[in-house]
């Protein structure tokens, strides 16, 4: 047996935090899906996908994550550490694509208060454009 065989036990199960995601994915507000994805990521992670950008990842990484399906993401998710499968309703969990990005995340050591910082001070630097607003002028 390989010496870093995942045991099925160990693996941590994605599904057992998205109760809330579950029960909104139908509700057609975007804005309540991404605050139940996000506070899943938080509970799994205490990162979210608000905390890094495609700028923190390779062009190879995104061309993948751009050809990624829910059968590879899945494979990809349980040699990282997790289960994107839901056994409660047979299917993969809601958003899986938004998790692996996570997983990914991880993998690379995006996850981090430093990285969550440069990513931060990235997008202020789009949303506030002016000096004197950064002065609180």
């Amino acid at each position: 047996m390989p010496g870093n065989a995942l045991h099925f036990r160990d693996l941590v199960r994605i599904s057992a935090y998205t109760e809330e995601l579950k029960r909104l994915r139908d509700c057609g507000d975007d804005a309540q899906i991404d605050r139940a994805f996000n506070a899943a990521c938080g509970q799994i992670w205490g990162y979210s996908l608000e905390d890094f950008d495609d700028a923190n990842l390779s062009p190879k990484d995104l061309a993948w994550l751009d050809r990624m399906t829910w059968k590879r993401a899945c494979k990809f998710a349980v040699e990282n550490g997790y289960d994107l499968f839901d056994y409660g309703t047979s299917e993969v969990v809601t958003d899986w694509w938004g998790f692996t990005w996570m997983i990914l995340a991880e993998k690379r050591g995006l996850l981090t208060p430093e990285g969550r910082s440069r990513t931060w001070r990235r997008r202020d630097a789009h949303v506030i454009p002016f000096p004197e607003r950064r002065e609180g002028k």
